[in-house]
């Protein structure tokens, strides 16, 4: 039952999530928004927590709050993935190379499943995720559309492979450093799959350069 439930939650997140986004596609600081009002959520938690439970309760509770440093590791990710899901599906219509094609339609479909996971989290503590990518990201998505053929498979592979080099350290330090809790335990499984796609991007990438 609980995995249904969360299934269900995540659906409805990826779901509003869309919808608000293409109302909001101009939004720039999406995820600063969402790291505020977590912010807020917590040390609002925090409060209620310290007011209603005992000093040893109030050490050793609440384990399944989302401390600020996990709320950002999660919008960061979220909106990672939301990036290499615009830019992966662009590939569909602008990338030349087969195995470029077949990359980004297996990161569309991962990094969805991904997104689903990190909503399920998030709705279970009640804070926000963003709604749209970030000014930099909606950049080089405009950027990179303008891109096909060959330098879009340079372009695009070179991209993901720099993006997931940085998703793997994230997904590292979140797993080292985190509290025990759903999203240490999510990073800790996720990351052989980022570190799975950046194997397999570097591969074609050495191969088209």
């Amino acid at each position: 039952m609980k995995t249904k439930f969360f299934n269900y939650l995540a659906v409805g997140a990826i779901a509003l999530s869309i919808t608000v986004t293409a109302c909001h596609s101009g939004e720039k600081n999406s995820s600063a928004v969402a790291d505020s009002a977590n912010q807020k959520q917590i040390a609002s938690t925090d409060s209620a927590n310290k007011a209603n439970v005992s000093a040893a309760d109030s050490a050793n509770g609440a384990k399944k709050t989302l401390k600020e440093d996990a709320s950002k590791f999660l919008v960061k990710s979220y909106e990672s993935g939301m990036y290499e899901i615009q830019l992966s599906q662009l590939a569909a219509t602008n990338a030349l190379d087969g195995d470029v094609k077949n990359l980004a339609a297996s990161l569309v479909t991962a990094h969805t499943a991904i997104n689903q996971q990190i909503s399920a989290i998030a709705a279970s503590a009640n804070f926000v995720l963003p709604v749209a990518v970030d000014a930099d990201h909606q950049k080089a998505l405009a950027d990179i559309g303008k891109i096909t053929g060959a330098d879009f498979d340079k372009k695009y592979v070179g991209t993901i492979v720099a993006g997931h080099e940085k998703s793997v350290d994230n997904y590292k330090d979140a797993y080292k450093n985190l509290a025990a809790s759903d999203t240490r335990t999510f990073a800790g499984e996720t990351l052989p799959k980022i570190e799975d796609h950046l194997a397999m991007a570097k591969k074609i990438k050495d191969r088209i350069k």
